[in-house]
């Protein structure tokens, strides 16, 4: 276990008992999770019209409190109001409000040689979460729409701890960034850290963290994407097999998840939820895809508390970061799709009230303050 490794897990051990915090997030239902790991199950909240799924070919990798069923997403803030979610621990630690920024279940399974291949060649992946299946699409397309999030935010952001996950489509990953070829992780959607600071596409970043002004939202993650769809075009006809994979990345430390929508799984765009425009998809994939991950965001504007909140790991700082105003993309190539505008406008987001930090600071404190190590 290399220093960093330690100081991260040291501070993930004291995080229950030092971290005291009472939410003010205004009180609408939090998001509602059901634990499955019955890959039948799974699927088929996903799956829309257009696709045919043969039910011996899904096959469900991971432990089994780490994915479920959820409802009410869109009252917690993240674009979604129901579907499944994917994690690297517990799938019912993603309800909110966020106590803790160090949410930690460690499950002790592998990671993944298909996440190993989208992250640095020193780094290796822990408590891989898969849900894989053969599909055929009816019109010759595939669409679905999902949200990232992790508890690596803020604090581990541009370090080796860079968790990943990815949709391989005949072996190939389509969760990419808008107009790109890159995965979608930690180190290439943020906010930055220190929030602003050395951010890689914060236009799909959604600050929540406790110790950066939040939480804005009432999910348990300290930052989450925009809302996202993959897609590809053109798929030749016949079966095509899909695994939908996340990881820890770096240590088996600090939660990940991803949320994909229910009844999204499917030949044509699905509508976005209440307050996320639409457009209409153009460009082709031939046969096995590159993937394009189709996204034009139009921001999110995050609500400043009316409270403070100090951290023990920054000497009770008062003076924290009120959130990020992300400003629409502009820079989408012109052959790219334009796919779903990605981002819930300000009025569907759950107002947050007061947001009060209580803390002691003791030795615990000395052995709580994080430092990145960057790659």
């Amino acid at each position: 276990m290399t220093i960093s490794q330690f100081i991260k897990k040291l501070s993930t051990t004291f995080a229950g008992t030092a971290f005291v915090a009472l939410s003010g997030i205004t009180a609408a239902q939090a998001i509602s999770i059901t634990p499955t790991s019955n890959g039948n199950d799974l699927v088929n909240e996903i799956l829309g019209s257009g696709i045919t799924i043969p039910p011996d070919s899904i096959n469900y990798i991971g432990t089994g409190g780490a994915s479920g069923i959820f409802t009410d997403g869109l009252l917690s803030g993240i674009g979604i109001d129901s579907g499944i979610i994917l994690t690297t621990g517990t799938a019912t630690d993603a309800k909110g409000p966020n106590s803790s920024d160090k949410k930690t279940t460690d499950n002790k399974l592998p990671g993944d040689s298909d996440l190993d291949g989208l992250i640095l060649e020193e780094q290796t992946t822990f408590d891989a979460t898969i849900l894989e299946f053969d599909f055929e699409s009816e019109g010759g397309d595939l669409y679905f729409n999902y949200v990232f999030a992790s508890e690596e935010y803020v604090e581990w952001t541009n370090s080796k701890f860079n968790d990943v996950f990815g949709f391989f489509l005949n072996g190939t990953n389509i969760a990419l960034i808008p107009g790109t070829s890159t995965p979608v992780a930690i180190n290439t959607v943020n906010g930055g850290k220190p929030l602003g600071t050395d951010a890689s596409n914060p236009e799909f970043f959604n600050n929540n963290d406790p110790s950066e002004g939040g939480p804005f939202f009432d999910i348990e993650y300290d930052g989450f994407t925009n809302l996202f769809t993959a897609q590809a075009l053109g798929l030749s006809a016949g079966t095509h097999h899909i695994r939908l994979a996340i990881a820890d990345a770096g240590d088996a430390f600090l939660d990940s998840a991803v949320f994909i929508q229910a009844n999204s799984f499917s030949d044509m765009p699905t509508n976005t939820p209440t307050g996320m425009p639409t457009d209409t998809p153009t460009g082709m994939l031939t046969d096995t895809p590159t993937g394009m991950l189709t996204d034009t965001p139009t921001g999110m504007l995050t609500d400043t508390p009316t409270g403070m909140l100090t951290d023990m790991a920054t000497d009770m700082a008062t003076d924290m970061p009120t959130g990020i105003l992300t400003d629409m993309a502009t820079d989408m190539p012109t052959d790219m799709p334009t796919g779903i505008l990605g981002s819930q406008s300000p009025e569907d987001v759950p107002e947050p009230s007061v947001l009060i930090g209580l803390f002691i600071v003791g030795f615990a404190g000395s052995l709580l303050k994080r430092k990145i190590n960057k790659v």
